[in-house]
């Protein structure tokens, strides 16, 4: 077996592959593709479907998260297996519908853990990650350097409840910043509660009704369009509203800034730094709320894994791969165009 940086990730075997959140969908029955998550940085590029696909594994609610982003409905399994490899998808803690990969080389029966991306930490309705025993395991590294280290989740949970029901209690709404896949569903089922009238953006209006179908138990919100800008019912009572992330000052937050006290509440790792997440979005306070693992929990995920073979993407692949190096582990960053990872063991 090897390892290619190619099309994302791509396991080759003698006469097989194994395609792991790749841009472009396997067209082959020599092919299995592996779909950790919705969030479009896992998805195949396209929307346009292929003639033919290969085998997909991935879970129910990414494959109907999927139907929604790219227009056309996949057929999935949650394990497959030839007469090369086996993989079966696993809880990774990181949304809703995501899953890790867990895969075994037949010829060799190493086992190869590949995360997508990945919590250990239970949040809300979010079971975290619990890792195994690995041979081969390709890390995530989203928050790779050791100035990331995030609070406990119920901490900054109580820390933001306290906030915005004081906000409330002064008569200001709140807006409650999270992406639209992910972190606006964790933060209405955590908040939800705090208010009776509740409002969503579009994008997270149509995720939370997709969610409800999928069995999760959300707070109601109404659909809000960017252009609504008078929302005299904020005046009558205040309330939440779920709103994406965004670059630089929004214009129609800052209308309601105007209007109606709305306060912005953002909810990122990144807060961590702080000065410029706060310049950037503009918030009046924020917590260090993160759908990923922290450096600790990274670290934490190898240690418990005990691989004898690292191969660290997405983030800050060298940074991690550096500072785990400097742990003893064999860990290399996994870079693009980068062929076979033999030469490097």
């Amino acid at each position: 077996m090897q390892i290619f940086c190619k099309n994302r990730v791509n396991l080759q075997f003698p006469r097989s592959e194994l395609l792991l959140d790749p841009r472009i969908l396997g067209k082959g029955t020599d092919h299995c593709v592996f779909i950790s998550h919705a969030h479009t940085d896992h998805l195949p590029s396209s929307r346009k479907k292929p003639a033919t696909l290969s085998p997909i594994v991935c879970s129910k609610a990414t494959a109907r998260l999927f139907q929604n982003r790219k227009g056309y409905e996949i057929t999935t399994q949650t394990s497959w297996s030839n007469d090369e490899f086996k993989i079966e998808a696993i809880t990774s803690g990181h949304t809703f519908d995501s899953t890790a990969a867990s895969i075994t080389n037949l010829a060799t029966q190493e086992k190869i853990i590949y995360t997508g991306d990945i919590n250990t930490e239970s949040r809300g309705y979010l079971e975290g990650y619990k890792p195994s025993k690995c041979d081969i395991l390709i890390l995530e590294a989203t928050y790779g350097s050791k100035k990331y280290q995030f609070p406990s989740f119920e901490e900054q949970i109580k820390l933001a409840r306290d906030y915005i029901s004081e906000q409330l209690a002064q008569g200001y709404p709140v807006a409650l910043l999270g992406y639209a896949l992910g972190k606006a569903q964790l933060l209405n089922y955590c908040l939800g509660d705090l208010a009776d009238i509740r409002f969503s953006q579009k994008t997270i209006w149509e995720m939370e009704q997709i969610h409800r179908e999928l069995g999760l138990d959300l707070y109601e919100t109404q659909q809000i369009s960017k252009e609504q800008a008078e929302m005299p019912v904020f005046q009558r009572e205040p309330g939440l509203l779920f709103f994406t992330h965004f670059g630089g000052k929004n214009s129609f937050l800052s209308q309601l800034k105007k209007k109606y006290n709305l306060k912005v509440v953002g909810f990122s790792g990144w807060l961590l730094n702080q000065r410029n997440y706060t310049y950037r979005r503009s918030i009046d306070a924020g917590f260090a709320i993160s759908d990923h693992a922290d450096f600790a929990k990274l670290l934490e995920i190898v240690r418990k894994s005990s691989p004898t073979k690292i191969f660290t993407i997405y983030g800050s692949p060298e940074k991690l791969a550096f500072e785990l190096r400097k742990e003893g582990f064999n860990a290399i960053p996994l870079k693009k165009c980068q062929m076979t990872m033999d030469a490097f063991f």
